[in-house]
């Protein structure tokens, strides 16, 4: 999916489909005097006109988006796991959603905030694992589904929303 930025298309965030306008009149010049994008009703409301500036302050916004959601992800199910990240980050990647080194650093991807809560969780869940298993071997996926006993229909619920999640 290619993405043109451009006024009416539509952009995922949190499960839901907001269409691509620019501010229209005192209430979203009011929601953007603090940000360059916002969200109203099911707009995402962007101040910048040219494609460029979109997307650039669209990866912005979607990173700290997804930062808030790692926040408060990944210390509720550190506690639940027994795991204990030594670093928890979000960057823009093109393909993986997260990552874990064996050194206890775990990433997230900025278009984190794209997808679905219960698949976000996921993404979480499935990385804090790594944490205790760092490979994919069954005792891996064994931890995952210990932790999130749905965990598999929401694997299959990433992959449909994920062609979607572009910026």
């Amino acid at each position: 999916m290619e993405r043109r930025y451009a006024d009416g298309e539509i952009f995922p965030y949190r499960g839901a489909k907001l269409e691509l306008s620019p501010p229209d009149g005192e209430d979203d010049a009011s929601a953007l005097a603090a940000s360059s994008v916002s969200i109203s009703g099911a707009r995402l409301v962007v101040r910048p006109r040219s494609a460029d500036e979109r997307r650039r302050h669209l990866i912005y916004w979607y990173t700290s988006e997804s930062e808030k959601i790692a926040r408060a992800l990944v210390p509720k199910w550190s506690k639940a796991l027994g795991a204990r990240p030594r670093l928890v980050a979000v960057k823009h990647a093109k393909t993986r959603w997260g990552s874990c080194s064996s050194s206890g650093r775990l990433f997230f991807n900025s278009r984190l905030a794209m997808l679905s809560d219960d698949v976000a969780e996921y993404i979480v869940v499935h990385e804090l694992c790594h944490l205790k298993q760092m490979n994919h071997s069954a005792a891996f996926w064994d931890e995952v589904r210990s932790a999130l006993p749905q965990a598999l229909a929401r694997r299959r619920k990433l992959r449909e929303q994920e062609r979607e999640a572009v910026l």
